[in-house]
């Protein structure tokens, strides 16, 4: 009998993003170890984190970080560099350590506790050629019930490498900026019925039963006080949207090497994507044909969840190896070069009527979620950290 199980597959270390991949898998590999680890010809550090794939039912659907005794990372320049462990089940290499060089090849090996010994097959860095121009369609769509709905495809022509077998892989990565009002929390669940309790990072306090900024209690006098220079630290914040799809170029190429308008991805038209801008990332990873039969299984399982013709398997190919042959491994290790673009979209690109928000308090208030905005985007990757390369 299978039932469903859940890989989550990847930290890939690229921009910090994170490839959450969900796999249908047969219950007999629900103690398999899952291994994801990739190093690129950008700067390290680069990851390998390694999991115990549970059941869907469990209580960490995730899958269950696994520490084992060494992960050692290999080229064929008789190159060498032990991972150190960060958390349980991560393992980074130093920042000033090993680096992926176009042309070479490399491979890791990892030691359990109880003695087994995994390496992954050897993985060639290959050129990657370059995407040569990010743009978009805007449409529209008119819901029954609701206001209408605007958006953007995104597509991208790009160019592979001469002589090369054109493998590659697409990231979609979209970045955009919002600000929240955290002094407007409420205390209740049932928000119509509710009053508002100012987070303390807000720099808001009730002030003689008046919300008024700049005020702090003081656990020394018990006293609600005015702090010099007191602003809000939870407010501004940037969120990428995961990769819900990996997406491979499947034959979609001329004798040229050329990729003419290949969609990746749509992005939505709201009051929060476009508070101030969006931005495009769209990042062209080059990849062994080993790698890219990977990706394009897993692409086959997640575009099957809820179709009739649903693969029955869930089992992904592997580059991972048990020397015994008694454990089983699933998960990947690549070598890839990357090339990247971005493009920033705004309120200016395509003027469109943009809803605001609005709470169901009496009367009824306007305006951005009041919460931290770390926490207000759930199933989003957060941060209040600008990126460094973001344009202001």
């Amino acid at each position: 009998m299978k039932k469903s199980l859940v890989l989550f597959v990847g930290l890939l270390l690229i921009d910090s993003c994170v490839d959450r991949i969900t796999i249908d898998i047969n219950e007999d590999f629900a103690k398999d170890l899952v291994v994801d680890g990739l190093i690129t010809d950008e700067p390290g550090p680069y990851t390998v984190k390694i999991s115990q794939a549970i059941r869907i039912d469990a209580s960490l659907p995730s899958g269950l970080p696994v520490s084992v005794k060494t992960v050692t990372m290999f080229d064929d320049a008789g190159n060498s560099e032990v991972l150190e462990q960060k958390n349980r089940g991560l393992y980074q290499t130093k920042v000033n350590g090993m680096r992926g060089v176009i042309g070479r090849t490399y491979y890791i090996s990892i030691e359990t506790n109880d003695g087994y010994t995994i390496e992954s097959l050897p993985e060639k860095i290959y050129p990657v050629g370059a995407v040569d121009s990010i743009y978009y369609e805007f449409e529209s769509r008119q819901p029954e019930d609701a206001p209408t709905e605007y958006g953007y495809r995104i597509f991208i022509d790009a160019h592979s490498t001469a002589g090369n077998d054109n493998y590659l892989r697409w990231k979609f990565v979209g970045t955009y900026v919002v600000e929240t009002l955290p002094q407007y929390k409420y205390c209740l669940s049932d928000a119509c019925n509710g009053s508002y309790c100012p987070l303390d990072c807000s720099g808001y306090a009730y002030v003689g039963g008046e919300l008024k900024k700049g005020y702090a209690y003081n656990p020394k006098t018990q006293k609600v006080e005015y702090v010099i220079g007191r602003e809000c630290t939870c407010c501004r914040c940037w969120v990428t949207t995961p990769e819900d799809i990996p997406k491979v170029n499947n034959g979609e190429i001329s004798r040229e090497g050329k990729f003419n308008k290949v969609y990746m991805g749509h992005v939505p038209v709201n009051y929060y994507t476009f508070f101030e801008k969006y931005r495009v990332e769209i990042i062209q990873m080059s990849l062994s044909r080993a790698a890219f039969d990977y990706w394009r299984s897993v692409k086959s399982q997640k575009e099957a969840v809820g179709s009739l013709f649903q693969p029955i398997t869930g089992k992904i190919p592997s580059n991972l190896l048990e020397k015994t042959g008694f454990l089983a491994v699933q998960g990947i290790f690549s070598a890839s070069a990357i090339t990247k673009k971005q493009i920033y979209l705004d309120k200016n690109t395509h003027r469109a009527e943009i809803y605001v928000p609005k709470d169901c308090v009496r009367p009824p208030r306007e305006g951005a979620v009041g919460e931290d905005c770390l926490f207000a985007f759930p199933g989003q990757i957060t941060t209040r950290q600008k990126p460094l390369d973001w344009r202001d």
